[in-house]
């Protein structure tokens, strides 16, 4: 989909379909609200009309009372109840009774609204993540309800500026249309501006949504926790303080030169505006000598000029608003609007147990940007039972092959297949929990001990709870090496770790990994990829998890990455990845007696230990 902008042909059309979208998304969740509020916006809009109109009467009458006493008096009640009527309801009732329902049309919207984001936000490609664009479209998405319930309480304030405007200008018609007219038009200038200077103003903020992220980038890293060692290690306190300013000055620089020339091309409109004010009263005050309009009339018109104003900038400052709303409804409508690959909602059961394996065929991929693919015309054959250990240098394409055999890139051409099912006609969930993976770039998630190693679990066995799923956690953890420090820990596998909530313990990275690779064993997968999980551990422990794997599933694939070619002696065939391309393929022996890469890399990484 195509980015939003900000030209004058785009603008209407924006607008348009941005309320088309905000209409649509608050009849869905929140009808009666919205019902509601909208009457109460048209009673807003009418209330300076009546207050208009009821000054009028109530001057005239008390002028007509005046030496009448009590009779005169009793001309005078009436209207003294409506004049207290229209005070009450322009400015306590409705705002009472608004409040409230806006409140929950906002909550609501958010609910609805914030779901739909994430449930989308988890269907669309892991591709879209790596990308840095994709930072700017989720935060311009963020917030969704309040966004759309902006745009809905603008476009009422647009309304109540009409309405009130058109009922000031219909009692200044009845004593002239020409003064009607003339108020009236002097509106449009200061409308103009307002869309035009809104317009200009998020042009600006959206051009600055990078360099925003690259000032609050460098005030994380002189906040965050995971780097203050190396913030004071390398004394980069004063130097990244210095760039965060530095950063932020030119914002604001630029922020305000574009202000100061929205305010002074709008001096003009307003002027105008001014002078036309002044001279409808003076108009007035003409009149009022000759006794052409009455006293009422001259209070009540004096009184619809400043009503009128009051309209008047409703209209102006809804239509600048309301562009800006639009463009905000526009990103969360833009991101609801992503394409999700549809290839990724098979129907079919990964089949279980793998017979014939995992076949690559032909397989090429390349990442969004990128003209050259990662991986070119790639076959590659897992068998059930077999462990294959993948090596090759940084950028060979590692890393990829295994979100390719994880299901969470697509292939951009050849097939992947299982026993012969494509992959493409799996569905995630099942292809999920058949071929899992332990990570280098692992998360730690701020759960108990149990609850985090538990995450690996599928969906169906997660529902289950009690002492045999506690028992399958301690099962997984002593699979995976963590056991050992998580029975030492004060509350055991109930004890918070990391340091978000009080009483959490923090773990060592080893510990977190180990975490990190208990997960794994949750599940039973044919085929288990292990993508250096151990890269934070020595060179014994990784090999002691590793074994640990490979006697863990006798009858199942095992696919071991790592750069200690040491641990790739413990699989049956050793794969070299260089430039996209199998470069060797064999066993230890084999490829150490055909002196090509693999050979080179073992001579140069045992040579550390001579």
């Amino acid at each position: 989909m195509n980015e939003l902008n900000f030209g004058k042909t785009s603008n209407a059309k924006e607008m348009a379909a941005s309320a088309r979208w905000m209409a649509g998304a608050i009849a869905a969740v929140a009808p009666l609200q919205a019902s509601v509020l909208i009457g109460l916006a048209v009673l807003e809009g009418l209330a300076p009309v009546f207050s208009i109109y009821v000054t009028q009467h109530l001057i005239d009458a008390v002028i007509q009372a005046a030496g009448r006493g009590s009779e005169g008096f009793d001309a005078v009640v009436p209207w003294i109840v409506a004049f207290a009527a229209s005070l009450l309801l322009a400015h306590d009732v409705l705002w009472k009774f608004r409040d409230p329902v806006l409140t929950r049309l906002r909550q609501k919207l958010q609910q609805e609204l914030e779901r739909r984001r994430l449930v989308h936000a988890s269907a669309l490609p892991l591709t879209f993540f790596e990308e840095s664009a994709s930072y700017d479209r989720l935060t311009r998405s963020s917030d969704p309800g309040r966004k759309t319930s902006d745009m809905f309480l603008y476009v009422l304030t647009l309304g109540k500026g009409v309405i009130s405007v058109i009922g000031v200008a219909a009692i200044f018609w009845n004593v002239s249309p020409w003064l009607a007219v003339a108020l009236v038009a002097v509106i449009v200038p200061r409308a103009v501006h307002g869309a035009k200077s809104s317009r200009k103003w998020m042009s600006f903020t959206y051009d600055q949504t990078e360099e925003q992220r690259r000032a609050s980038y460098v005030s994380g890293l002189l906040t965050g926790r995971a780097e203050q060692k190396e913030m004071r290690v390398f004394d980069l306190s004063g130097t990244l303080s210095g760039r965060w300013e530095s950063l932020r000055r030119e914002q604001r620089t630029k922020a305000m030169q574009v202000k100061k020339g929205m305010e002074l091309r709008g001096i003009p409109s307003s002027l105008l505006y001014w002078i036309t004010e002044t001279a409808v009263v003076v108009a007035l005050g003409l009149w009022l000598a000759p006794q052409r309009i009455t006293p009422g009339i001259f209070m009540s018109l004096f009184q619809g000029v400043g009503k009128m104003n009051a309209g008047a900038g409703s209209i102006s400052f809804g239509i600048g608003i309301l562009h800006k709303n639009a463009i905000d409804v526009g990103y969360v409508r833009e991101f609801l609007q992503i394409p999700v690959d549809e290839r990724t909602r098979g129907e079919r059961l990964f089949p279980a147990p793998l017979t014939e394996g995992i076949r690559l065929n032909g397989v090429s991929f390349s990442y969004p940007g990128r003209e050259r693919p990662i991986l070119q015309r790639l076959d590659l054959h897992l068998r059930p039972g077999e462990r294959v250990a993948l090596v090759g240098e940084n950028g060979a394409g590692k890393s990829t092959l295994v979100k390719l055999l994880l299901g969470l890139y697509k292939p951009d051409e050849g097939t992947l297949t299982a026993d012969g099912v494509d992959y493409a006609d799996i569905s995630p969930e099942s292809l999920h929990e058949n071929v899992c993976a332990a990570y280098q770039d692992y998360y730690k998630f701020a759960f108990t001990a149990a609850q985090s190693v538990a995450l690996g679990e599928t969906a169906g066995a997660a529902a289950a709870d009690g002492p045999e799923k506690l028992e399958r956690i301690k099962q997984a953890a002593a699979r995976g090496g963590a056991d050992e420090f998580i029975t030492e820990l004060p509350q055991g596998y109930d004890t918070p770790i990391g340091r978000l909530y009080d009483g959490s313990r923090e773990l060592s990275e080893g510990q977190w990994q180990r975490i990190a690779i208990s997960r794994t064993f949750m599940r039973d997968p044919q085929l288990l990829v292990l993508d250096e999980p151990t890269a934070a551990l020595d060179a014994k422990a990784e090999a002691d998890i590793y074994g640990q794997f490979v006697s863990a599933a006798t009858d199942r694939a095992v696919l071991l990455i790592s750069h200690r070619l040491g641990s790739a002696r413990l699989a049956d065939r050793i794969i070299v990845l260089q430039d996209g391309r199998i470069a060797e393929d064999g066993n230890h022996e084999q490829l150490i007696a055909a002196k090509g890469a693999y050979a080179q890399m073992w001579e140069v990484q045992s040579g550390w230990y001579r």
